[in-house]
């Protein structure tokens, strides 16, 4: 009877295992890095990849849409499509996913969002449309950042730009939206005292936005990052 519990046990805990899995959601460009993962041409016309990867503890699977991206929607004007599924690692919070003898690298920054990495191991860097970050579907709330950290000279300015969903953030936010805007699209600018190196201001703007237009501030960072 011991044996058989303890049979019982191993299989409940081992199916329990094998099912858990986290669904990411995001749409990058299509630099070569990824276009050679996906298997997908180098000179097809792509704006972005619309990504479902499902994590696994050893296993992924990754469903990619792309395209031209067709104006006014979040679609495409002529889509074509690329799924598969294949076997992943983990070193640190490094991801590393397996195809066919080829590999992508994924920087786990906490456990809601995922950062494609090029092949040697650096975040790469989106654009005002599209980022390379994947989101979780199922976010959780956490202060942890894990984040390759490099020597460097200090950064007095810093501006980031970028794509946000409209009508859920202008919700939050307080902001009223027309019911035909579905992405906003930012671009903040972040000052430092040039002899503390702490926070000081910063401006925050949108589509077609002008620095003596934008919005002021202050900010300030929280949580834990961890290098």
């Amino acid at each position: 009877m011991k044996t058989l519990t303890a049979l019982l046990t191993m299989i409940v805990i081992g199916c329990y295992t094998s099912g858990k899995e986290t669904v990411y959601y995001g749409s990058p460009p299509a630099p070569a890095v990824v276009r050679e993962f996906l298997g997908i041409s180098l000179t097809d016309s792509i704006d972005f990849i619309r990504w479902k990867l499902v994590i696994r503890p050893d296993s992924y699977e990754l469903n990619c849409r792309y395209g031209v991206s067709k104006g006014g929607t979040n679609g495409f004007v002529d889509g074509k499509e690329v799924a598969f599924s294949g076997k992943l690692s983990k070193q640190g919070h490094y991801f590393v996913l397996q195809r066919e003898g080829r590999i992508i690298s994924i920087l786990e920054i906490n456990s809601n969002l995922l950062h494609l990495l090029d092949g040697n191991k650096s975040l790469l860097v989106g654009n005002g449309g599209y980022s390379y970050a994947l989101n979780s579907n199922t976010p959780v709330k956490s202060d942890q950042f894990n984040l390759p950290s490099k020597q460097s000279m200090p950064e007095y300015v810093m501006a980031f730009q970028g794509r946000t969903l409209c009508q859920e953030l202008s919700e939050l936010l307080g902001r009223k939206a027309i019911p035909a805007c579905n992405q906003m699209k930012w671009y903040i600018i972040l000052f430092t005292d040039s002899v503390t190196g702490k926070p000081s201001n910063c401006l925050e703007g949108g589509r077609a936005y002008k620095k003596e237009t934008m919005a002021k501030g202050n900010w300030e960072t929280s949580g834990k990052m961890e290098g």
